[in-house]
């Protein structure tokens, strides 16, 4: 039996992180029911995710899930480098002269530029604490241009969590239109920022009040009974108390 790599749903086994078995219901690794209602036993969602930070920020899950995007990326990439020349060529926007070369060179280079740019890592940034101190929304306007050039009015919505860091500084996250983060922190909530180049995310440190966590690596977000997140296999930073461990439990 093969391993699931394509289709809609988890791909990774919520318990241990084991990629799914096509058409098995139950994980041959953990013993874990893949699906159903009762896949969790009696255990619920709020409180499993204990009160502490986690001591998994360092898995090799996150390094993993990472490579694998690289992996996709370029094959996109290499794909698009043939596939739109080639469409130019057969449509008759170019020639295979001095000029239709340099347009090939131009429109394959944006794509790697592009590309190489959301693939890169960036450094190692410190860790940070800090406190959840001000929630804001805020509606607000701006002037676009249509197909036609005419100008005319959007309104769009940000969402703003301010949070008071250790050394007093402030630091914003702000999202357009999604309110999403918005909702899932409190005023005075205490965070940790992970600065790890694989990471960059941001963990509770209460999260016995929450009933779903964000995956650090994919930002999909999950039961907060699930270990490992069964879209990208990257372990959720749970509290240490409760967090997964080898044996499973």
């Amino acid at each position: 039996m093969g391993k699931k790599t394509i289709g809609y749903g988890d791909f990774f086994c919520w318990n241990c992180g084991e990629r799914i078995e096509k058409k098995a219901e139950v994980c041959p690794g953990c013993g874990a029911k893949y699906y159903g209602k009762d896949k969790y036993s009696n255990k619920t969602a709020l409180g499993a995710g204990g009160i502490g930070w986690s001591n998994q920020s360092r898995h090799p899950s996150f390094k993993k899930y990472f490579k694998k995007k690289c992996t996709v990326v370029l094959v996109w990439l290499i794909g698009l480098s043939i596939l739109v020349p080639t469409i130019l060529f057969l449509i008759g926007d170019i020639r295979l002269d001095s000029e239709g070369f340099t347009v090939i060179k131009v429109v394959v280079g944006m794509f790697w530029i592009i590309g190489l740019l959301f693939l890169y890592p960036g450094r190692n940034k410190p860790d940070w604490e800090g406190v959840v101190e001000d929630k804001k929304v805020i509606q607000k306007t701006r002037i676009r241009k249509d197909s036609e050039k005419r100008k005319y009015k959007e309104s769009y919505t940000d969402y703003i969590v301010s949070i008071r860091k250790q050394d007093g500084s402030l630091h914003e996250l702000k999202k357009e239109d999604n309110s999403t983060e918005y909702e899932y922190y409190r005023v005075g909530d205490y965070l940790r920022f992970h600065g790890s180049k694989y990471l960059g995310s941001f963990e509770k440190y209460d999260k016995s009040l929450d009933e779903t966590i964000f995956c650090a690596s994919c930002g999909d977000r999950r039961d907060m009974r699930d270990n490992f997140c069964g879209r990208c296999g990257s372990i959720l930073l749970k509290a240490a108390s409760v967090g997964f461990s080898a044996d499973g439990k």
